[in-house]
């Protein structure tokens, strides 16, 4: 399976990637990411050399990109975003070009391509585990 990891330098996408490309050796990852506020390229520096693992740095604003991407793959992970909740109420503007821009972007992309797409973000949109369960999705 090759997956379009959207955010992957980022603390939860970068475990994700790694996490995947560790278990699963016929896996292979595209890892897209703007470089902004929470990226860390040093996180991933270690599949640098990998043949499976693709690093490309972009915006997922940028239809062009994506359409190119989502079509390279067989499903779409998205993480990216602007997180911290004090530096959006001091300043909407990313926050709304990223999380709502980007993710429209992605969500057109995929739906004329039929590509499979989750979402991930933190409980700071979904809240808190209402209990121990959550599904295993790879």
């Amino acid at each position: 399976m090759k997956l379009l990891v959207t955010g992957g330098l980022g603390f939860i996408g970068s475990n994700f990637i790694l996490k995947i490309l560790n278990e699963h050796k016929d896996f292979s990852v595209i890892n897209v990411d703007a470089e902004l506020f929470g990226s860390n390229k040093k996180n991933l520096e270690s599949l640098e050399s990998l043949p499976n693992y693709q690093y490309v740095k972009g915006n997922i604003t940028n239809r062009n990109l994506m359409e190119d991407l989502v079509s390279q793959c067989d499903a779409v992970v998205n993480f990216a975003a602007e997180s911290f909740v004090d530096r959006s109420i001091s300043d909407p503007n990313p926050f709304l070009i990223s999380n709502i821009r980007g993710t429209f972007t992605l969500l057109e992309t995929v739906k004329t391509t039929k590509k499979r797409f989750i979402q991930i973000s933190t409980d700071e949109v979904y809240g808190s585990l209402k209990g121990s369960k959550c599904r295993r999705i790879f």
